[in-house]
């Protein structure tokens, strides 16, 4: 009907990740049962989520690795030591789990004297402003050519398509030897994967600042922070996805 509010695709990935009110929840709920378009969305959303904890989700009932274990005992705090990219599913297949039990996951503000988050942020806002400027592409193929020039060959512009966002721009930034990528969705919503090199530790945390969720994942070699408006869960698929299509074949 289209007297209806708008509902965008971020509502939808809270409503299936149980992260609405139940009043709004309830809302969307109720307008599914008449609503043939919004009840496909919503099965489809599921779908997609079910098809990762289909593919990956045997992988989840492997121990935990030690290595990991001391980790968290000495930090005391929930985080982990992630792999290298060799590992890449494996990792998915933990993250997959943890979108359908976000219980496990601890969300963490981050600091404003964090360099690797200021400098991510601070590019998306360049890249932005600068979408239509010299340095910027906005097909597959240039946007690898940006990506390998500063990262190298092994690393390549990650398809998010499967996920309804598509390429928007690719900014170079050879001052810092680091790349931005922006992707958007049907609703103009904006995903943005920072790429740089790794200082050499490997690290994985997902942090939020006001409405915008931030997972950066980097190994010893290569550091990837993305940043998005959207709900943990959306995050999670969308990092996921992303970090798994770094590596050229």
């Amino acid at each position: 009907m289209s007297d209806r509010p708008q509902i965008t695709d971020e509502e939808l990935h809270a409503y299936i990740d149980g992260e609405l009110s139940r009043v709004r929840a309830a809302d969307i709920t109720a307008l599914a049962q008449y609503d043939r378009e919004l009840a496909r969305k919503i099965a489809a959303f599921r779908a997609d989520k079910a098809r990762l904890v289909e593919l990956y989700g045997p992988v989840g009932e492997r121990p935990v690795p030690a290595a990991w274990l001391h980790t968290i005992e000495r930090a005391q705090r929930r985080s982990t030591i992630w792999p290298s990219r060799q590992t890449i599913y494996a990792i998915a297949a933990s993250l997959a789990l943890m979108v359908v039990s976000m219980a496990t996951y601890k969300i963490i503000k981050p600091s404003d004297e964090d360099p690797t988050v200021a400098q991510a942020l601070a590019a998306r806002h360049e890249s932005l402003v600068m979408t239509d400027a010299a340095g910027t592409v906005s097909t597959m193929e240039a946007a690898n050519h940006v990506v390998q020039d500063i990262l190298g060959p092994t690393i390549k512009t990650p398809d998010l398509s499967k996920l309804g966002y598509t390429l928007a721009a690719a900014h170079a930034m050879p001052e810092r030897k680091a790349v931005t990528i922006d992707y958007r969705d049907g609703q103009n919503h904006v995903f943005t994967v920072y790429l740089s090199h790794s200082p050499g530790t490997e690290r994985f945390d997902m942090l939020k600042r006001g409405a915008t969720r931030i997972c950066v994942w980097q190994d010893e070699e290569l550091s990837a922070v993305m940043v998005g408006e959207m709900s943990a869960g959306e995050m999670l698929r969308l990092a996921t996805l992303a970090y798994a299509g770094l590596t050229a074949a």
